[in-house]
């Protein structure tokens, strides 16, 4: 059975399906959707992909009042660089981890308050447990509190991408080198879960890069198009300015010829 775009109905090579991240790319249309496998072979997921702008436009209000709420992330382009924002989520997403981590914090430490006291025959075997479950309600704190209150930002140019968090006045930043890269695919894992914190990014290169963020499907694939898309324009801009270059310097070469 053929592969079909479900928005053009164009046929899907072999080679633009990636099987590994259950993705797809037209490049008829230039859109990117989710496959799945049945039976032995892909089949197009409809349900997950993402509309144009423009035919959600001509349904009216009523078509775009499922996306009425504020987006998760912001993007603008100015001379050259696209900036991609990620604005703090509030607790209505960082409750879970913080939850979590506070009674994990509770539970590390009335362990280790009795394994100290009564001091039994396997005290560092539960000292050894104790410590390793409050390290990992530390992890989890730490993440609930940027999932809650922390800003993320992801900058690109024609040579790299800065991935920059921001937690509380400390910041931490992450590169990526954009000299071979034409095309970004999204980071989406197969099983989905109700804080995806760590399984948002994009796939530059060779490498995956999270956003550390809290995107659906729709919208990893938004930001994978105005990533892809300011791409394309700045290599053409590249080439365009190569083109000059060259030509300028064969004029010269003619010119210092004819003399």
């Amino acid at each position: 059975m053929e592969l079909k775009c479900p928005e053009c109905g164009a046929a899907i090579a072999e080679a633009d399906v990636n099987s590994k991240a259950g993705i797809a790319v037209c490049r008829a249309c230039d859109k990117m959707f989710v496959v799945t496998r049945r039976g032995g072979e892909f089949v197009a997921a409809p349900a997950d992909t993402v509309p144009p702008r423009e035919e959600a436009a001509a349904q009216g209000p009523a078509a775009q009042e499922p996306a009425a709420r504020p987006p998760g992330y912001a993007a603008a382009e100015a001379e050259g660089v696209l900036t991609i924002t990620f604005p703090p989520k509030g607790f209505g997403q960082g409750w879970r981890l913080l939850s979590v981590a506070v009674f994990a914090l509770v539970f590390a430490g009335v362990l280790a308050h009795h394994v100290l006291a009564h001091r039994p025959a396997a005290f560092y075997m539960f000292m050894a447990g104790a410590v390793l479950l409050g390290g990992t309600a530390l992890v989890l704190l730490v993440g609930g509190l940027y999932l809650t209150f922390g800003e993320g930002a992801v900058t690109l140019s024609s040579a790299e991408a800065v991935f920059r968090r921001r937690l509380f006045g400390v910041t931490w930043t992450e590169r990526a080198d954009l000299a071979d890269v034409a095309r970004v695919q999204p980071v989406r894992m197969r099983q989905r879960t109700q804080v995806e914190l760590f399984t948002c990014g994009l796939v530059m290169g060779a490498r995956r890069y999270k956003f550390f963020c809290d995107l659906g499907d729709a919208e990893m694939f938004e930001v994978t198009d105005i990533v892809n898309g300011f791409l394309k324009r700045v290599r053409a801009a590249d080439f365009t300015k190569a083109i000059g270059a060259e030509e300028e310097g064969n004029s010269r070469k003619d010119a210092k010829a004819q003399r």
